[in-house]
């Protein structure tokens, strides 16, 4: 499950990606790639994706707004595997959001996801070297991106040599 980043804060956020890119040589995520992980499913059959559909349809929640202001990486910076933004508005919400997609989740028998969830939205994936100064200094002037989080989006993951696509499946 993902919420999306919809116009025209994903305009801003590949304008942003656009000026990184040449900064590293890293896997940077593609437009249609711009999301917010709620929860990652990993592979299923199309039976536990019916069931993960129907357990999702009371998931409600009030619109909110959501800011990605400043970036940081997984696990730090001095090691990073994955690049990403977060912020702060919004933040509570998509704990909440989270928890309540997990709850649903949990509640059809699929493993409870054990790491924390930190709202984030990935930019680039990397091997754990350093990262070049330019590129750092880059990431100290991320645009302010903001958009209203109204839903989410059950997504699947297709890994191919050139990374991954995704596509929505609907929920209805």
């Amino acid at each position: 499950m993902a919420v999306p980043v919809p116009e025209p804060a994903a305009s801003e956020l590949d304008r942003f990606l656009y000026t990184l890119r040449p900064l590293a040589r890293l896997r940077w995520v593609t437009r249609a790639q711009l999301h917010v992980t709620v929860r990652f499913l990993g592979e299923q059959t199309r039976e536990t994706i019916e069931r993960v559909k129907q357990a999702l349809i009371p998931v409600c929640f009030e619109p909110f707004e959501v800011e990605l202001s400043y970036a940081g990486a997984f696990p730090n910076m001095e090691c990073p595997r994955v690049l990403w933004l977060s912020g702060n508005r919004g933040k509570n919400e998509l704990m909440a959001l989270a928890e309540s997609v997990n709850a649903a989740i949990d509640a059809i028998g699929l493993p409870h996801e054990e790491r924390a969830f930190k709202p984030h939205l990935t930019l680039a994936r990397a091997d754990g070297m350093p990262l070049p100064g330019q590129l750092l200094k880059a990431m100290e002037n991320v645009p302010s991106l903001v958009w209203r989080c109204d839903g989410f989006d059950l997504i699947r993951s297709r890994l191919t040599p050139q990374g991954a696509i995704y596509s929505k499946i609907p929920l209805s």
